[in-house]
């Protein structure tokens, strides 16, 4: 970190959708007559989901219709149609498991006499196997996995998917039938794109910026307070809009979480490690001069090491992070990082200071 700018943090589109419906939960239980009202028309609703899903109908569903063009909700079903599931059996091992989850970009599902039994991320990659020193080739899938996790049907709609991954903190959910038989796997991106993508979300977002700050959570550390920052690369090109007339509100109201950060000279392992044990997916890769040289994630670790069959110990953090990313400065535009990350299909983005420089 040099005198001229410091690395502020990162940005996660998952939290920032979470943060976006609990700020809209907040603002629709403190309008007035929204308590009474909204336990009236749950009690009305039934389906699959209860009383949460009908409070997520009530909360986004308006929302939605204005944003989507009046379409309903589609189901998951619809969104998984002629997507493959990545699946592997019982007796796989890692290395074969992180090949398929490479080709897919997806989590694999382990799946034994056609039943869900476990699932397997680029996380559980990362930490479970690479930062552990595992023999990749000799380590079954299911001594790894997260054993008997929580699915769904594919007849439940995104809003009602959107609202378990809410609840559950949830970044996947398999999809399964009734009888069990499994169809897929959804992601919040998947959820995103198949319910408006970039523009339809752009209302949600705004929707829930305009929300007065007394209804914000204060200890959130990705708090959608805000609602202005303008997307600009790592050479400092802001892309400014100037025909909002709505106050606009720094990315510093975001408050990213805090950096994890590695140096240019680092082993993926040594990075790996250092993210298993702090808990995270993603760092950000620092230069000799104190800049942001380039960030790794957990599905990096899997699509160009664990699948290319690359020696974590041996390969130096630069041969296979992204270089010189898309960031964000703190004064920037809210609404159009959060556009940025959906379009581009980017689950982080840095966060500088206005400087430009980390």
């Amino acid at each position: 970190v040099d005198d001229e700018g410091t690395i502020v943090g990162l940005l996660d589109i998952g939290k920032c959708l979470h943060d976006t419906i609990k700020r809209l939960e907040k603002a629709n239980v403190k309008s007035s007559e929204a308590a009474g009202d909204m336990m009236r028309q749950m009690a009305s609703l039934q389906g699959a989901g209860g009383t949460q899903a009908a409070a997520m109908q009530m909360l986004l569903g308006p929302l939605m219709e204005q944003a989507f063009g009046g379409k309903a909700s589609p189901t998951l079903r619809s969104l998984l149609a002629g997507k493959p599931a990545t699946i592997v059996s019982p007796g796989t091992n890692v290395r074969e498991a992180g090949v398929k989850m490479a080709e897919a970009r997806k989590a694999a599902l382990v799946v034994d006499d056609g039943e869900l039994v476990g699932i397997f991320g680029f996380k559980d990659m990362m930490s479970r196997c690479v930062a552990k020193e595992l023999p990749l080739e000799l380590t079954d899938v299911t001594s790894v996995m997260t054993p008997n996790p929580e699915s769904v049907t594919p007849d439940i709609t995104v809003l009602e998917a959107m609202q378990i991954m809410h609840e559950n903190k949830f970044l996947t959910l398999p999809v399964c039938e009734e009888d069990g038989m499994v169809v897929g796997l959804v992601t919040v991106m998947d959820l995103v794109y198949g319910s408006g993508g970039a523009d339809g979300w752009r209302s949600i977002f705004s929707s829930a910026m305009d929300v007065a700050d007394d209804v914000s959570d204060d200890s959130s550390v990705h708090s959608l307070r805000s609602t202005a920052m303008s997307v600009r690369s790592k050479k400092a090109v802001s892309v400014r809009t100037s025909t909002t007339k709505k106050k606009e509100v720094p990315v510093s109201k975001l408050r990213p979480k805090k950096p994890m950060l590695s140096n240019v000279e680092d082993s993926v392992l040594s990075v790996a490690q250092m993210l298993a044990n702090k808990r995270g997916d993603a760092s950000l890769v620092v230069g000799a001069n104190g800049g942001l040289a380039g960030i790794l994630t957990d599905t990096d670790v899997t699509r160009r090491v664990v699948a290319k069959y690359l020696d974590p110990s041996r390969i130096c953090v630069t041969e296979v992070m992204t270089s010189n990313p898309t960031c964000v400065s703190m004064s920037d535009s809210a609404m159009d990082a959060l556009g940025t990350m959906i379009e581009n299909h980017f689950r982080h983005l840095p966060v500088v200071d206005d400087e430009g420089t980390i």
